[in-house]
């Protein structure tokens, strides 16, 4: 059964997969409806290395397009999103103590292209550096929608418009061309207008910045049950400095554990790239043998990648470049008649299969903790899952592959698995 077919046998059952997962029985059977591995050929693929958030001096990023292109592709990354902000003109950081003016980009050049400043970084060609195939990478259309909560658009040039309004971004409030003001809703339908996709930004950032609101539990259920997975397809999960660990994770595995298996909500490792030289450690990995931008959307739709982090950043202005060596997911077998989900790993000293959380309700204050809500649980550890006898699984399995070096911690998650019961 494939997914399309799973999420409409599935229909019917949605009332009962929002309850709580961890509430059902071991004992009870279930049959695997979504793998978002299905179909790939491991013997085949290549593992391309993807950054799908990244700035750039044509917002509040400090190097140019050509510097952050090509030291992106020495560190071996084969796909790229250059997700600048929508709500900025070029070299914001081009002032006093921090760039001087011989730094700035003269880009985008005359005439400005549909929508500046709120245009998508793209095509390449137009700032300063060779096209994506003469990089021999994809390269992916992108933004970064920043009036409310952040959102990263991709394959589509969706921007707001922010100087017909000429308020501050992001939370003065800004209204569009007929005068109605613009909401998170607003923006990720425009998304969808524009035949794009969307995903949710870093929902721990700290809510005493002053461009940024945390928002609630509830608030994340309400969008994804208000926009369908064929535009939002998720959030990010490791977009996070390590203290807001459980606040990312922890949200990532409350909204699985409430749309599970009907509506996935798919995970994503990103680096928020601002200083090539003091750079996350975090990316997501697609599994192509020949990527294209329509393999890679295909991909973020049906789930078909993993994405990793590292406690230890980077620095891509070095040559070579020193990325730590993550886990890597190198194959996936699934035995149904079995029950059982089986990994194949490199470079992993352990895998851990979580489900979901213990409760389903706030441990905290989501304005002040940065870890408001339980993860999920772990339920088993070794490379071979058996869903059908393992205690605690409910709509949801999610596997971390774990690497512990030289004091600093690497994991790679794969994308959920979902289950329904008889």
């Amino acid at each position: 059964m494939n997914r399309r077919e799973a999420l409409g046998h599935l229909s019917a059952g949605i009332a009962l997969s929002l309850l709580p997962s961890g509430s059902l029985l071991a004992a009870e059977p279930r049959t695997l409806v979504v793998n978002p591995y299905t179909g790939i050929d491991w013997e085949r693929v290549g593992h391309h290395r993807a950054s799908l958030h990244m700035h750039t001096l044509q917002s509040d990023g400090y190097q140019m397009v050509d510097e952050v292109v090509g030291s992106y592709r020495r560190a071996g990354y084969s796909i790229l999103a250059l997700t600048d902000h929508d709500c900025f003109q070029p070299n914001l950081h081009v002032r006093p103590k921090e760039l001087p003016a011989e730094k700035a980009s003269p880009y985008p050049k005359e005439p400005r292209p549909k929508g500046y400043p709120a245009n998508p970084t793209w095509p390449w060609t137009d700032y300063g550096t060779a096209s994506p195939a003469e990089h021999g990478m994809v390269g992916i259309q992108a933004n970064e929608l920043t009036y409310r909560h952040h959102i990263n658009s991709f394959f589509c040039d969706y921007g707001v418009w922010y100087h017909k309004t000429g308020k501050e971004a992001p939370y003065g409030g800004i209204v569009d061309a007929n005068g109605k003001e613009v909401w998170e809703d607003d923006q990720i339908a425009g998304v969808r207008a524009c035949n794009g996709l969307a995903v949710l930004n870093h929902p721990g950032v700290e809510d005493k910045r002053p461009w940024w609101v945390r928002q609630s539990l509830d608030w994340y259920v309400e969008r994804f049950r208000n926009h369908p997975a064929e535009c939002l397809v998720g959030m990010e999960v490791t977009n996070c400095a390590p203290q807001r660990r459980q606040y990312d994770e922890g949200l990532w595995d409350q909204l699985l554990a409430r749309f599970m298996p009907h509506r996935p909500v798919w995970g994503f490792g990103t680096d928020d790239m601002h200083h090539l030289d003091k750079a996350r450690q975090s990316f997501t990995t697609f599994f192509l043998e020949n990527p294209t931008t329509d393999k890679v959307r295909q991909a973020m739709l049906a789930g078909a990648f993993s994405f990793s982090v590292s406690t230890r950043n980077v620095n891509f202005q070095e040559d070579p470049v020193k990325l730590d060596q993550m886990p890597v997911l190198k194959s996936v077998t699934v035995d149904e008649a079995k029950g059982t989900i089986a990994l194949a790993a490199a470079d992993c000293d352990e895998v851990r299969w979580i489900s979901a959380p213990a409760s389903l309700e706030p441990t905290a204050d989501y304005k002040t903790s940065d870890s408001p809500w339980p993860c999920g649980q772990v339920v088993q550890v070794g490379d071979t899952l058996d869903y059908r006898q393992t205690a605690g699984i409910g709509t949801y399995v999610r596997a971390e592959l774990i690497r512990e070096s030289d004091g600093h911690t690497h994991r790679t998650f794969t994308s959920p698995f979902g289950f329904a019961t008889a």
